[in-house]
């Protein structure tokens, strides 16, 4: 099934949202234009802001990992790195801070992309300057980027289209933006742990998200970039408790060479009290039954009274079978995280 193209504007002429899940970039983000009912006044809008980018690189040797959060009042920034071979964590840090101009998260999900984090533990930039065919990353963590140096560049030119899902929020939410993009082909060099590692020949993605979100957030998430047995890049994308209240909205998603292939409702079975076990990920039209087994895990648990954030992502492979047009296709050590995660914001 192909999904229509992404409109021009998150909101239609009347100033409402344009509702449903679709193929493409936005050109911009703009909640400003919304009106009516998904116009928040200002002090509803300065508490249910909140804006991210998270990008994944990974090869048959290596795992990084970085996220940008932009609350309005606050900010979080973590990196992560893993080595497959050697099943070790070479790196796990995060940082939390003040808004701006600590953090700034564009309004631009592709094309104009501009995501910047500064803090004097770490540093990241993330970039699609107008004309260009390629996101750059570039991750610094330690004094002189000793524990951390990441540069990457992720190339959109001649990957399959990234999925763009306007969704409403339930609950005292509002409306919320997220483009999934996987399966582009990375280039660079990444250094940690006293390791060097070359990224050509791997494949990332990305997860840009913008919203007005609810108080209380929470959801299960999978996301995994690498090759079939064939060579052939891979990406998915899977979420179950966020983005799902309408049967037109849906974030999960395949791609596969140049093809970005929709995915029916995902399930997650896990064990809660120790997220290092196995998991299980799967889709209701069976495209999709896979094994999560994490290596090692980014945990985060604050208790600010009026804010708490609770989550896990472990990072490791998954295994099993995905279907695409009928015919199935083994994965065997395919790079991902999943997460569960429970925010009060």
């Amino acid at each position: 099934m192909a999904l229509p193209p992404a409109p021009s504007a998150v909101s239609d002429e009347a100033g409402a949202p344009r509702f449903g899940t679709y193929q493409g970039a936005l050109p911009t983000v703009d909640l400003g234009r919304l009106t009516g009912q998904y116009n928040p006044g200002l002090g509803r809008r300065l508490l249910k802001h909140k804006k991210w980018l998270y990008s994944f690189v990974a090869t048959r040797e290596v795992v990084a990992l970085c996220a940008v959060v932009d609350v309005g009042y606050s900010s979080n920034c973590f990196c992560v790195v893993v080595d497959l071979k050697d099943q070790t964590t070479l790196l796990d840090t995060s940082v939390l801070g003040l808004g701006a101009p600590m953090v700034q998260v564009s309004d631009e999900p592709s094309t104009g992309l501009d995501v910047r984090f500064t803090s004097p533990q770490l540093r990241v930039s993330a970039r699609r300057p107008a004309g260009s065919e390629r996101f750059h990353l570039h991750t610094r963590a330690g004094l002189l980027g000793r524990k951390l140096d990441w540069q990457v560049d992720l190339l959109a030119a001649g990957a399959p289209p990234p999925l763009t899902v306007i969704a409403p929020v339930p609950l005292d939410g509002v409306v919320n933006v997220t483009q999934k993009w996987a399966g582009m082909l990375a280039f660079g060099t990444l250094q940690a742990g006293g390791r060097r590692y070359v990224l050509d020949g791997g494949v990332g993605g990305m997860d840009y998200t913008h919203g007005y979100l609810a108080r209380r957030t929470a959801w299960r998430w999978g996301f995994a970039c690498g090759r079939l047995a064939d060579g052939t890049p891979i990406g998915l994308n899977l979420v179950e408790g966020f983005n799902e209240t309408r049967e037109d909205v849906n974030e999960n998603a395949l791609w596969v060479g140049n093809r970005l292939i929709p995915l029916s409702r995902a399930r997650f079975t896990f064990n809660k009290a120790d997220p290092l076990d196995k998991w299980e990920v799967s889709t209701d039209d069976g495209a999709i039954q896979l094994s999560f087994r994490p290596i090692g895990i980014h945990r985060e648990a604050r208790d600010l009274k009026l804010v708490k954030s609770w989550f896990v992502q472990p990072v490791g492979v998954f295994e099993g079978l995905i279907t695409i047009d009928g015919r199935a296709h083994p994965v065997e050590n395919l790079p991902g995280v999943t997460e569960d995660q429970d925010i009060l914001w």
